[in-house]
């Protein structure tokens, strides 16, 4: 389907199939009840990659900025995951991070997106 195609494109394609999605007046039904699994889930990035990303960015062990992380996301988007943990004061929060290449990926997929548009004007 064209959803499958989507998701294989990654992560501004799962991102065009939510707007679908949620844009019923724009779109066809059948489009749109389609696209409407882009909005539920994506594959969870592997928490040893998500330990990475957040002692990079803090610059500390995971131990030492939380009291306790949970290994499992909470929920898994196309652009990003997010994790229940508790902080050493014992307030308890939910830490977003954004899945690795994202960035790259979406400012590469936008462009063409752009330069596309500019042709078929």
């Amino acid at each position: 389907t064209l959803r499958k195609l989507f998701e294989r494109l990654g992560a501004t394609y799962v991102k065009l199939g939510q707007f679908v999605a949620s844009s019923p007046t724009l779109f066809p039904a059948e489009y749109v009840l389609e696209f409407q699994k882009c909005l539920d889930s994506s594959p969870a990035v592997p928490f040893e990659t998500i330990r990475r990303i957040i002692e990079a960015d803090l610059g500390m062990p995971l131990e030492r900025a939380y009291a306790s992380f949970d290994e499992r996301p909470l929920a898994s988007a196309s652009v990003a995951q997010v994790h229940a943990a508790r902080l050493p004061s014992g307030e308890d929060v939910v830490v977003k991070v954004q899945k690795p290449g994202v960035r790259d990926v979406l400012k590469a997929d936008l462009g063409f997106i752009a330069v596309a548009t500019r042709l078929l004007q």
